[in-house]
């Protein structure tokens, strides 16, 4: 006899972090470069301490040096799985695999579109903000894209391209 009815929750989870730097010598260089992601899950058991769903996250950095601009961006997509160490979710482990990962990299004079997949984890800290509702924290984070094909002027071929990076991240969440 079935006498609980499970109910699914939902979370939404955003994350950002920007940075910029000018450096003037003689030789003057200046890059940026942010990532963000967006994730909306449902718990997978009563006590919503676990949580799958989807996500999207992207990175973009940019470096000028002697006038030649080099940049890199990618819009990355797949399952998340969420595991909130203690009941009110203050601190988390997320992992999400973007196996529709996209990018785009130029150097300058040449424009190359690559396809592969990634990894993100993330461990946060978030503080409730009002009724442990809504969270708001840091993050450190692990990205890791390894692309294996390219298109260069309409031309499909292999690629070996990886990227990878640890960095803080400003996080908000938002539980039902």
């Amino acid at each position: 006899m079935l006498t609980q009815v499970a109910q699914a929750r939902a979370l939404l989870d955003f994350g950002a972090i920007y940075f910029a730097d000018t450096l003037n010598t003689d030789t003057s260089s200046s890059g940026t470069q942010y990532f963000y992601n967006a994730n909306l899950m449902f718990n997978l058991d009563q006590s919503a301490r676990w949580y799958i769903g989807w996500s999207a996250f992207g990175i973009s950095q940019s470096n000028t040096a002697s006038s030649v601009t080099t940049s890199y961006s990618s819009l990355d997509m797949g399952p998340v799985l969420r595991w909130n160490i203690d009941k009110a979710g203050i601190y988390s482990v997320s992992a999400a695999y973007g196996y529709l990962a996209r990018g785009a990299y130029s150097s300058g004079a040449t424009d190359e579109t690559w396809e592969g997949g990634s990894l993100f984890g993330q461990f946060a800290i978030l503080a409730p903000i009002r009724d442990e509702k809504l969270n708001i924290g840091v993050s450190l984070n692990y990205y890791s894209a390894n692309y294996t094909k390219k298109v260069v002027n309409k031309v499909e071929s292999s690629n070996s391209a990886q990227k990878s990076w640890v960095f803080p991240m400003v996080t908000l969440t938002w539980r039902q």
